[in-house]
């Protein structure tokens, strides 16, 4: 056979190949769909993600606090040694006057109790602090947004406020009808609630309350502060008394309970004097510093005035006020 019939054969076993990996291409869609103008077929990626998903977040999760220090993942919170070293990262730097991290813890560590004292007490007080820190930072939101209403005339969030806030007979007041006079009441009363707590206060509080995290309303519920209910089914009845007609209201998370703390002190006719020298100390350019909140807590507890003694003292043996100015980081853009 002539060389030139061998190449003429090559050839044509060269384009029979071609047009069957053409012909392939197009059944398999490599080809087809943006030639034929269809549409590519759809491809269900959910069953994928669920498992491929997996392996990253434990990964995220398991170097999450060894990347930044200052941030703890769902699986390491009850990890002793993971937290402890977070939380001496965190003391130090809030000494160096570094933003708190927006670390929520969203319970006390499970294994609390195992703790050194003086572990829990440096644990207990640096999952506050941030979440102190961010229940003033929601009240400071609302005040805006309250500020926000009146300039808008919103009458919806002007009630919604009146009545989360109670305001003077607010049950008895027509919000489709109010007049100038008693809209600059409503609003002078909600410039007096809607302020923040000093965070020392909040910390000694829910120290005196919890006792530093260990209590059982506060590894049950989240209960940091005590707050009684007469609901049912929303809160923990105390131990030996099953039939009282009131319960510790608990929280699915630490921030809720400090969230309702702040509101009670903001809004309760109990603490209205406390609201008052609030506002004066304020307007004057002043600090309003735990100290100076922890005076009109008398009606707390019943202990009375001696409770304002317990919660200044305890201000003032673990140096809360060194607190008082504390930030958190700014949000990630």
């Amino acid at each position: 056979m002539s060389e030139k019939s061998e190449n003429i054969i090559d050839k044509n076993y060269i384009n029979i190949f071609s047009l069957f990996l053409v012909c392939l291409l197009i059944l398999v869609g490599f080809v087809g769909p943006d030639f034929w103008n269809k549409d590519s077929p759809k491809f269900n990626f959910l069953l994928v993600q669920r498992d491929l998903g997996k392996n990253d977040v434990i990964i995220n999760k398991l170097d999450k606090f060894n990347l930044n220090k200052i941030y703890l993942s769902s699986d390491q919170i009850n990890e002793k040694d993971k937290v402890i070293s977070w939380s001496n990262q965190i003391i130090k730097n809030t000494e160096n006057q570094i933003p708190l991290a927006r670390m929520y813890f969203p319970h006390i560590p499970k294994n609390i109790d195992k703790y050194s004292i003086s572990e829990k007490k440096k644990v207990f007080l640096t999952i506050l602090l941030p979440i102190a820190s961010r229940g003033n930072e929601l009240v400071l939101e609302e005040r805006k947004s309250m500020k926000v209403a009146f300039l808008t005339n919103n009458i919806y969030k002007i009630e919604y406020f009146a009545k989360r806030y109670n305001v003077k007979n607010y049950k008895k007041l027509n919000f489709g009808g109010l007049t100038s006079l008693q809209l600059n009441l409503i609003k002078k009363e909600l410039l007096l609630k809607i302020n923040k707590i000093p965070i020392s206060m909040i910390i000694a509080q829910a120290i005196i309350e919890s006792g530093w995290g260990s209590s059982r309303f506060a590894k049950e519920g989240n209960a940091l502060f005590g707050e009684w209910t007469w609901k049912n089914n929303v809160g923990i009845k105390p131990k030996g008394n099953i039939n009282a007609n009131f319960a510790v209201k608990s929280f699915v998370t630490l921030l809720e309970s400090v969230n309702s703390y702040i509101l009670n002190l903001n809004r309760h006719t109990a603490y209205k004097e406390m609201r008052f020298f609030r506002n004066v100390t304020i307007k004057k350019g002043k600090n309003f510093t735990g100290i100076d909140a922890a005076a009109y807590l008398e009606n707390y507890a019943e202990i009375g005035l001696a409770y304002v003694v317990k919660v200044t003292n305890m201000i003032n043996s673990n140096k809360l006020y060194r607190f008082e100015n504390s930030v958190l980081e700014k949000f990630n853009n």
